[in-house]
């Protein structure tokens, strides 16, 4: 009796922290916390691993948009599954009609066909349910079939030239990316795995042609040039991330950094370093992972946490190990660090990739487990509150205020104390002008107005949910992207300001710690650091 009485109890549990509500001496707002509107607000993107068939299924895909705002396929993306596991070939008119990209340089009669038919209901179901993709990946020796290195696509003969190789690695790259920025919903893919596991590859076909590993590879920086050239010609290269994506970065931090050098030595093509991390409670320790972290970091890389899994003894141990890995790797992003995304690999256990193991935070679709509510306890423990910022909100009065920035100490300002539309907001040294005083009003939904001595209105420039996002004056409209909110930081008496468009993931922040006149104001994640923190002085108009 005493076991079925604490089953009931354990569901009637998750069922009230699954609506919401209050049982006695319950608290509301650890009832709303969820992985997206915590680390996802934080970070930007909060993601998980999937498949077709998991994304048509409607309870999966309620459950990842709870928690989640990307994904990305396991394998429905990858070169054998978009090409075929035997060739399809067309003739070169024939792919060029259907809107692949041919080089100029091809001399091929045949080509073969990609199957974009995956690909293209996947984008269309997330973006209609809101969701972002990562995509995942276009050069990986581990899954590309051998008859695509091959004269004739045929096993029988030998392999292709290096530079026929370069040819259909180019038709290839620029194919794909192109069907998907043609397509109406591939503005939601936000980041590429280019090249995968470059540097643990053996015995495949790309070493046949081009050569042993290096941390130098020609072909590699070749790969990285075609997706840049993609993005460039669609305009995304401020939206668009290209990664270099490996397991065991932390093995290998001084190669994957050396490599990436390289592939940015004439110009940068290659934003950073996506580190798979299938990890275990044993190896490797939370510090030594953390120390590679930091150095990617420090190299000035973005980095996106792209296939967490945790092996582990028990769910104690896993829940320990993932409390202490995110303590580290929000003390990181809380000093700057440009980590943009974390992706879980996988829905639940009973679903995991790892068989006979338990590495995922819920044990089936909707069953947290320890792990889950110890990742969420280190991300309230780190200062952050939901929406990325740090404590509760607070509230100002209605009424004028100079705005001064902790770090540089220098005030929110219109550039040439000017007043009009579309005028640059910066920081300037304070000097009681009209340009630098801003009028608070609250809007009673949690949100303000900041409307400067001149009538206009602080504006985030386009309405654009995008780190470095420009922050400007413009007449006032109503719009989202003249919204804001303020956020209790660490610092008492100062303030983060989120922006709405955002979904309060996004604040202002005074670009590369800049603390001299006229460095510009932008809209970034938010992390709570002094360079978003502002002090709100009270003033006459």
């Amino acid at each position: 009796m005493k076991t079925k009485w604490k089953k009931l109890l354990g569901s009637v549990l998750a069922l009230a922290l699954l609506l919401g509500v209050l049982l006695p001496g319950g608290k509301a707002e650890a009832a709303q916390e969820t992985l997206l509107n915590t680390y996802g607000s934080l970070f930007g993107y909060s993601g998980t691993c999937i498949n077709l068939s998991q994304l048509r299924d409607a309870n999966t895909l309620a459950h990842v948009k709870t928690h989640y705002n990307s994904i990305t396929l396991e394998n429905e993306m990858k070169p054998d599954a978009m090409l075929g596991y035997s060739p399809k070939l067309i003739t070169k008119e024939a792919a060029a009609n259907a809107g692949y990209y041919v080089p100029s340089s091809c001399t091929e009669t045949y080509l073969p066909a990609i199957n974009f038919d995956t690909l293209d209901e996947v984008l269309r179901i997330c973006y209609e349910n809101g969701l972002s993709v990562r995509a995942h990946t276009l050069v990986w020796q581990s899954q590309t079939r051998y008859w695509f290195f091959r004269v004739g696509y045929s096993k029988d003969y030998g392999y292709v030239s290096a530079a026929q190789m370069d040819i259909r690695m180019e038709y290839y790259i620029k194919s794909v990316m192109n069907h998907v920025y043609t397509s109406k919903y591939g503005k939601i893919v936000y980041a590429w795995d280019v090249v995968n596991e470059y540097l643990h590859a053996d015995n495949s076909g790309w070493q046949a042609i081009y050569g042993n590993v290096t941390t130098s590879p020609a072909f590699v920086k070749r790969a990285f040039q075609y997706a840049h050239d993609c993005i460039s010609y669609f305009g995304l290269t401020d939206s668009v991330s290209l990664f270099y994506n490996d397991y065991n970065t932390y093995m290998e931090v001084d190669d994957v950094i050396r490599m990436i050098q390289y592939i940015n030595s004439d110009k940068k093509l290659c934003d950073g370093v996506g580190m798979q991390s299938h990890l275990g409670t044993t190896f490797p320790s939370v510090e030594y992972y953390t120390t590679a972290l930091q150095s990617f970091v420090n190299a000035g890389l973005e980095v996106q946490i792209t296939e967490l899994d945790v092996v582990n003894k028990g769910n104690t141990d896993q829940a320990n190990y993932m409390y202490d890995l995110m303590t580290n790797i929000l003390r990181i992003k809380k000093k700057g660090g440009n980590i943009t995304c974390i992706t879980h690999w996988g829905i639940s256990d009973d679903v995991t990739w790892i068989k006979g193991e338990k590495p995922l935070l819920f044990s089936t679709l909707g069953v947290a487990k320890d792990a889950y509510y110890r990742v969420l306890a280190a991300y309230k423990d780190a200062g952050f509150g939901i929406g990325g910022g740090t404590g509760t909100q607070p509230t100002l009065q209605n009424g004028w205020y100079y705005i001064k920035n902790v770090h540089s100490q220098k005030y929110l300002q219109t550039a040439g104390n000017a007043g009009g539309n579309s005028v640059n907001v910066e920081i300037g040294t304070g000097s009681g002008a009209a340009g630098q005083k801003w009028y608070v009003t609250n809007l009673g939904d949690g949100y303000i107005t900041l409307k400067n001595g001149f009538g206009y209105m602080l504006d985030v420039q386009y309405g654009a949910n995008e780190d470095g996002t420009n922050i400007q004056t413009y007449s006032a409209n109503g719009a989202d992207a003249q919204k804001f909110k303020l956020m209790g930081t660490s610092n008492a008496g100062a303030y983060g300001i989120v922006t709405k468009v955002s979904s309060d993931g996004k604040g202002l922040d005074v670009y590369n710690w800049g603390s001299s006149d006229g460095v510009n104001v932008c809209q970034w994640t938010y992390y709570g650091e002094e360079n978003q923190m502002w002090i709100f002085e009270p003033c006459n108009n």
